[in-house]
């Protein structure tokens, strides 16, 4: 019987990380950010283990231009130490935990990133 789970390696930056369940959706997201967050480019390496309905991730970081990240599809035992992330919650229930300040802010937070949204578009 085999033991070993098809999986992925990313290399780069001094780490190695093996990535895989044996029954998993996975993703590897680069982004570009123009919109003036803290950070411009990334990389996220993420999965869904659908044996046990959980979301984790090996991988969140800024890269800059010239870094070298090297993707190979692998066999391994185990996955490397993984983040379990929060599971979502409906809009509804966090709303009604939310006072009226909060909402209020919330709100203002959302107006101004959109704002900036368009300004960066030329649209306003």
């Amino acid at each position: 019987m085999n033991d070993k789970i098809l999986g992925f390696e990313l290399e780069g930056g001094g780490r190695r990380i093996f990535a895989g369940f044996e029954n998993v959706s996975m993703t590897l997201i680069f982004t570009k950010n123009p919109e003036g967050r803290e950070r411009n480019l990334e990389v996220s390496l993420g999965a869904n283990n659908l044996d046990v309905d959980e979301s984790v991730e090996w991988l969140n970081k800024e890269i800059k231009l010239g870094d070298t990240l090297i993707f190979r599809v692998k066999e391994g035992e185990k996955p490397s130490p993984y983040f379990v992330k929060e599971k979502l919650r409906p809009y509804e229930e966090v709303f009604k935990n939310m006072s009226e300040e909060e909402l209020l802010q919330m709100k203002l937070k959302q107006f101004l990133y959109l704002e900036r949204k368009l300004k960066t578009k030329g649209l306003i």
